[in-house]
């Protein structure tokens, strides 16, 4: 249930990006007002996202998990009817407080509920999916029943769901106090895996924001429906999957600093046909290359992040919600910087300057890693296992 729970925040995260053109018809939206909208989900997130992680290692992931439930299926009912561009954007930003706490805290409870022995793996799966199936059904159901009918079902899906999961078992009260919130950061600062961690999703956030912007409206330029649009991204999403499943069935063996440096590299160059050519072909297939280097590049991030937070006795709730703060603050930058430079530009300059950015950015990390000792760690721990199984990426 926690699976399908999961599948439901992913897939209505995403499926706002092919929707963003009939927003911008019905609300008359600059490029700048679809960033914003596209950036509410990461601005909430941001806020959310350490609060939640410190209250999931204190107060039990159950409880902090069926609260982000209510928040999601609320702010899904208030987007179906949402009159204005205003409403619209609260909407997001409460759904986005609820989708911050479920990818914070919904991680720990997996981990609580699962003994070592048994696979979580079905997490990735499930987020992946959603990217896979979100897009094309939302983009579908716009296209045939109008803006109302797709998140009123989703309200109903959350909340029968978020019913059902009162009904798990699950750890209300950590075994033992972790650290306090600001010593647990200043314990994650210092950890060589945690930072690489977040360089990584630095990365994948920029080229994701970037293309989730900027993807749809160049394809509806040159004529493409809202469904074909929707189906561009599912195409995308299922690569996203393929990547995430080949990545997880290495094991420990994927969880490694050179792994995630190289898919850095990798991904930033994918962004390479966007920043050669403005044409729909060279779109998608940036979109495609990016969807598959991304999933290297998330299925390994977190895991890094959560062996630091082992090492580093910071929490991993905690941790997680540091490194869900990094994505959503990229989340939120990038999509409105990206706007404003598309306004006074072209696309192709768009794309450029994030591939420079992420060249650059896992340039000095690789130099970083080189420069540092080396992690005492040999072995991953089993947590760290189901970790690379069970964690969530963002799109």
């Amino acid at each position: 249930m926690l699976l399908v729970f999961m599948f439901l925040s992913g897939c209505t995260q995403i499926a706002v990006a092919p929707l963003l053109p009939t927003y911008a018809h019905q609300f008359g939206l600059s490029r700048f007002g679809q960033g914003l909208l596209l950036a509410a989900t990461g601005l909430a997130t941001l806020a959310v996202a350490l609060p939640s992680g410190a209250l999931s290692d204190r107060l039990g992931s159950r409880r902090v998990t069926i609260l982000s439930g209510g928040l999601m299926a609320g702010a899904s009912l208030l987007q179906a009817f949402a009159p204005s561009f205003e409403m619209l954007l609260i909407a997001r930003l409460i759904f986005g407080a609820g989708y911050g706490i479920t990818w914070t805290s919904g991680l720990s409870w997996l981990s609580d509920v699962t003994p070592a022995r048994s696979s979580i793996g079905g997490s990735v799966a499930s987020a992946g999916l959603g990217n896979v199936v979100g897009p094309v059904l939302y983009a579908l159901l716009v296209e045939h029943f109008g803006l109302s009918l797709p998140f009123m079902g989703t309200a109903f899906c959350l909340a029968a769901v978020t019913a059902l999961l009162m009904g798990l078992r699950g750890t209300d009260a950590p075994a033992e106090m972790p650290a306090p919130m600001r010593a647990g950061i200043l314990l994650a600062a210092q950890d060589r895996l945690t930072l690489s961690a977040t360089a990584a999703i630095v990365v994948a956030g920029v080229s994701s924001g970037v293309a989730y912007l900027l993807v749809p409206g160049a394809l509806h330029a040159d004529g493409a429906s809202t469904g074909m649009i929707g189906l561009v991204f599912s195409g995308a999403g299922l690569l996203f999957v393929a990547g995430s499943a080949v990545t997880s069935w290495f094991g420990h063996a994927a969880i490694r600093l050179r792994v995630a440096i190289g898919g850095m590299l990798v991904l930033a160059l994918a962004i390479s046909p966007a920043a050669a050519s403005s044409a729909s072909l060279a779109m998608i297939g940036m979109l495609f290359a990016t969807s598959a280097a991304r999933s290297v590049v998330w299925t390994v991030a977190y895991p890094l992040g959560a062996v630091g937070a082992e090492e580093s006795g910071a929490g991993i709730g905690l941790v997680m919600g540091l490194l869900n703060g990094v994505w959503a603050a990229t989340a939120v930058v990038t999509p409105l910087l990206a706007s404003v430079i598309a306004e006074h530009s072209s696309f192709r300059a768009v794309f450029g300057l994030a591939e420079i950015a992420s060249v650059v950015l896992a340039g000095m990390l690789a130099v970083f890693v080189l420069k540092t000792p080396e992690s005492p760690y040999r072995t991953l721990p089993a947590k760290a296992i189901r970790a690379l199984r069970g964690l969530h990426p963002h799109d």
